[in-house]
């Protein structure tokens, strides 16, 4: 692809010594140290020429990645989660594919499995439509989902009857007024009113 003319639109203060660096007038493009700026020569209404702007993409690729390991030594994440925390640290989008595919090549990041621990983990607490809205927010696509459920092998029912006897007990005892608050409750967290009824 050709090199297209870009010129610096603004250079901004952001967090101690790092700069924002906007090529025209809408998101930074990315952010730099303030010496990496003085080291490229980087000034507003100057142009950037395409071998400043790829040494650029390069380092900042490289950040981008030992950020991605940062992030998951901690926890598993999913792809969208990790591209949206590099999108807060102001990442280009060239650094950020490269970091999300060295993971995703290494196995640091692979959403089957995570949809698959996340099933697991949460399968005794949650109903599948609650499981599967978390997994839609950390990004999970649909087919990825319905593999993953169709290996976990959930029986919903034995799930909310676990936790129901878990958190509440014998609910026999209850009054009427009581298991009507539990079967509200019971709904918001997604369960079906089917598996509710055979349950209480």
């Amino acid at each position: 692809m050709p090199w297209q003319r870009m010129e610096i639109y603004k250079i901004e203060e952001y967090k101690k010594s790092r700069r924002l660096v906007y090529l025209d007038e809408g998101a930074a493009a990315f952010c730099l140290y303030a010496r990496e700026v003085k080291k490229y020569e980087l000034a507003e209404g100057r142009e950037i020429s395409g071998e400043v702007y790829s040494e650029i993409i390069e380092l900042l690729s490289k950040r981008a990645r030992e950020r991605c390991l940062y992030l998951l030594e901690s926890m598993a994440r999913t792809e969208k989660q990790i591209r949206d925390k590099l999108k807060e640290g102001y990442y280009p989008e060239e650094a950020i594919d490269y970091a999300v595919s060295y993971c995703k090549e290494k196995h640091y990041i692979d959403d089957t499995d995570y949809a698959e621990r996340y099933i697991s983990s949460k399968a005794g607490s949650m109903s599948k439509r609650m499981i599967e809205q978390k997994l839609y927010q950390r990004g999970i696509g649909k087919e990825v989902m319905e593999l993953a459920f169709s290996e976990a092998d959930i029986d919903e029912t034995a799930a909310l009857r676990d936790l129901v006897q878990r958190k509440y007990g014998d609910t026999s005892d209850l009054s009427y007024d009581e298991k009507q608050k539990l079967i509200k409750k019971l709904l918001s967290k997604g369960f079906s009113y089917d598996s509710i009824k055979q349950v209480i």
